[in-house]
């Protein structure tokens, strides 16, 4: 559904029915219940990755949130307090899992939900958002497009006297403290297995919400010391421009098919965090992103997205135990983020159409960049 240049907005009729959002809602099975929206998510031994790279491997399943992904603890924390402070209609732009997560939280919270989300998801995608009673437009091909639309959609809002509140997906104070609970679970779990820390987190970097959380949670851990790689595609390198630069810079245009990663600007604060720390940037390509895909549902039957994909590419290639002292036996965590965005035939077609080989073989990681 695309907004009309009046800024009066459609219903895609012929595939969303009119939702009445009275019914379609899922109110509280106890009154007064004040529901609790992420969930502790398991961290699991991959005997796959651990045998490619010699030592243990650790997931941590953000996929099984919910809503999907990791977007929901940092999301959920903000619609919490949105509609504590008053908010009764949330709004946000998405590349997919934000506004899949908004959507779960608004439902959850009894409060109407307005989702802005790029081209090209999948209609099984769009379905999950209607199910859920949230009302979706199609802003754009790009991210950055559908934030300008969000917002302008949200001052007509306002100015007919509602109560709406913008969900930012990832440049928000409530959205990183969200995100770092993920490491106090990943702490806690490593213990119970014997561990005091990891030896490297490895996880995807889109406009930096993740990344300033995961680097947030590591600093409370006391593991300022490990580092974090933090994975891109080229066509969607953000976040690699931006430690080049030492500050956010835009991206001229983003290419990659990881359109969860396409944010053409990181923000200031995970720029800050790689400035502070040690991380890694890597670039890797849309075909090792895709076949990473493959592989993983192969290896654990678990369907992610492209940009979860590059994230593994470094572990599958091998190219992760560069950035590990070879004295150093402490496991990898990686962070699964999620794969709410995607469905099996559209994997298939873009393993089709990017000739992915899907046997297990060589992927490769192709540029980095580390702040030490």
């Amino acid at each position: 559904v695309s907004p009309q240049s009046t800024g009066e907005f459609q219903t895609f009729q012929h595939y969303f029915k009119r939702i009445n959002l009275s019914d379609s809602i899922m109110t509280p099975d106890v009154p007064n219940r004040t529901p609790k929206l992420h969930v502790r998510t398991p961290l699991i031994r991959s005997a796959p990755l651990s045998m490619r790279v010699g030592r243990p491997v650790y997931l941590k399943l953000e996929n099984t949130q919910p809503s999907g992904s990791f977007k929901l603890r940092g999301i959920g924390y903000s619609c919490k307090e949105a509609v504590s402070a008053g908010a009764t209609h949330l709004i946000c732009s998405s590349g997919g899992n934000a506004g899949m997560a908004t959507a779960y939280s608004a439902q959850q919270l009894g409060v109407r939900a307005t989702i802005f989300t790029m081209n090209g998801l999948p209609q099984p995608v769009l379905k999950k958002f209607a199910d859920l009673g949230s009302k979706i437009f199609i802003g754009g091909p790009i991210w950055d497009e559908c934030d300008r639309t969000a917002r302008t959609y949200m001052k007509e809002l306002e100015g007919r006297g509602e109560r709406v509140h913008y969900i930012h997906p990832f440049d928000a104070e409530l959205v990183w403290e969200g995100h770092s609970t993920m490491i106090k679970e990943v702490q806690e779990q490593l213990e119970e297995e014997g561990y005091t820390a990891p030896s490297v987190v490895v996880t995807c970097v889109g406009g930096g919400g993740l990344l300033s959380g995961v680097s947030r949670g590591m600093s409370r851990a006391q593991w300022d010391h490990v580092p974090i790689v933090a994975m891109e595609t080229h066509g969607a390198e953000s976040f690699n421009l931006a430690m080049k630069a030492g500050k956010p810079t835009k991206l001229e245009k983003l290419t990659s098919i990881a359109k969860t990663l396409g944010a053409q600007m990181v923000c200031e604060n995970v720029v800050s965090e790689g400035l502070r720390r040690k991380i890694v940037s890597e670039l890797t390509d849309d075909k090792s992103a895709v076949q990473c895909c493959w592989w993983f549902l192969r290896d654990h039957q678990m369907l992610v997205e492209p940009a979860c994909g590059a994230t593994l590419s470094v572990v599958y290639s091998g190219d992760i135990s560069k950035h590990i002292p070879e004295d150093n036996t402490d496991p990898i965590v990686v962070v699964i983020c999620g794969g709410a965005t995607v469905d099996i035939e559209t994997l298939q077609g873009l393993v089709t159409s990017l000739g992915v080989d899907t046997e297990l073989g060589k992927c490769y990681t192709l540029e980095k960049m580390t702040n030490e």
